[in-house]
């Protein structure tokens, strides 16, 4: 399976700044850069685990540092050259050696045969010897005296000299902003994901509706949502989790007790399909809304409306946020002062991620970008609010991803 990387793209802004490479050791972009996992090392979110290089000239391959156990899903995926280094498991391939009538001794040692005097298997990872391949990785890409741009965003302090002792002489440059700029523009593939999990995050939201009735705990519904997007999961082609901020109340942070009529019912919630989050939010009211949660709930829904009609190639973001500030402002709340009304979605730690609809945002709307546009106000005393859609930017506009057959509105059950 390739990777997600626009090298084209990535070729052009590698130029613009000055950068002969880009290396990147995060999980998430290294999985971005080559298609392969980056291993159960990686879990430790120290430096060395996996590490891919992306050199400036779109025609040659992505290069890796991959652990041993996971090298085989690197090499599928097309990384050249590839170097590896051991982790802990003792996990063998046998069937190139197999053959009738063999002891499993016998079948080992042929497997192991190539291993150097003396070899064993770190306790976790040695990152020394990972480092010592990515020299060598550089050695073989001719960048060894390269000027390297290095995912520094993802490189803990206590590594970083490692790193700058390991690949000198060549130069290391911050390129986390690049890299993610880089990443706000979604692959086919990439939109195919984001697109599965868009449509079963709706479908299990518009599913737990029925549950929101008095007498339910914010734990209860918490459980049914997750519980739903397994059961509408028929459509995902990786592996799938979820999340929920479900929230009811006058205390939107803890939602003590059950749920009672009058209360404001607050459904943040995301399905997260090869590691690409949905977001997707609506605001419901147990009965009739009580008059304080109108007077909150216009203003945003105005705003929403507002902003959205803004989304389309050529606007910037720090406009659609002036307008949605604006908007709540005029409406006799001249304090809010949300910080950002929205954020691009992809395979982060998290749902956000650059960019953000942001008064100081630089960045402009472009085809392929996938944005979560919210509406948000969390009211200690009144409740939680929040109206929010999935866009994917288009040629023309932004079609929605998901949110399209949920009413935007304050919604009485």
């Amino acid at each position: 399976m390739p990777g997600h990387v626009d090298r084209a793209r990535a070729a052009g802004m590698m130029q613009q700044a000055g950068i002969d490479a880009l290396l990147v050791v995060s999980p998430e972009v290294f999985h971005w850069a080559t298609g392969a996992p980056a291993g159960v090392a990686a879990g430790w979110r120290r430096l060395g685990a996996a590490m891919a290089v992306i050199p400036a000239d779109p025609g040659q391959p992505v290069g890796a540092v991959a652990s041993d156990l996971f090298a085989p899903g690197a090499q599928a995926a097309g990384c050249s050259p590839l170097r590896t280094h051991p982790i802990w498991p003792e996990a063998l391939s046998l069937r190139a050696v197999m053959r009738d009538g063999a002891s499993a001794a016998e079948l080992v040692a042929a497997a192991t045969a190539d291993r150097p005097p003396g070899f064993s298997r770190p306790a976790t990872f040695d990152r020394a010897a990972a480092l010592a391949q990515l020299r060598a990785l550089l050695a073989d890409q001719r960048l060894a005296t390269a000027r390297i741009g290095v995912e520094l965003s993802s490189v803990p302090a206590a590594d970083l000299p490692a790193l700058e002792a390991a690949i000198a002489p060549a130069r290391i440059l911050d390129a986390s902003a690049l890299i993610d700029r880089l990443r706000s523009f979604k692959s086919p593939g990439e939109i195919a994901l984001l697109r599965q999990a868009g449509a079963i995050t709706e479908a299990a939201l518009a599913a737990l509706i029925p549950a929101i009735r008095e007498g339910a705990t914010r734990a209860g519904l918490g459980r049914h949502f997750l519980d739903l997007v397994q059961q509408h999961a028929a459509g995902a082609t990786a592996p799938l989790t979820a999340w929920e901020y479900v929230g009811f109340g006058t205390s939107p942070w803890s939602s003590p007790g059950t749920l009672a009529r009058g209360d404001v019912v607050k459904v943040d919630v995301g399905a997260v399909v090869g590691g690409y989050s949905a977001d997707l939010a609506r605001t419901f009211t147990l009965g009739p809304a009580r008059r304080l949660a109108r007077e909150v709930f216009a203003p945003l829904l105005d705003a929403f409306e507002a902003g959205r009609a803004l989304f389309r190639p050529g606007t910037e973001l720090a406009n659609i946020h002036a307008t949605c500030l604006r908007t709540v402002q005029a409406a006799g709340f001249p304090s809010y002062a949300r910080g950002h009304f929205g954020h691009g979605l992809g395979a982060s730690l998290w749902a956000e991620e650059f960019p953000f609809t942001a008064a100081d945002s630089d960045v402009v709307l472009e085809p392929g970008m996938v944005m979560a546009f919210e509406l948000p106000w969390y009211l200690d005393g009144i409740g939680g609010f929040i109206v929010e859609d999935m866009l994917l930017i288009t040629e023309t506009g932004a079609e929605t991803m998901a949110g399209a057959t949920l009413p935007h509105g304050l919604v009485e059950l």
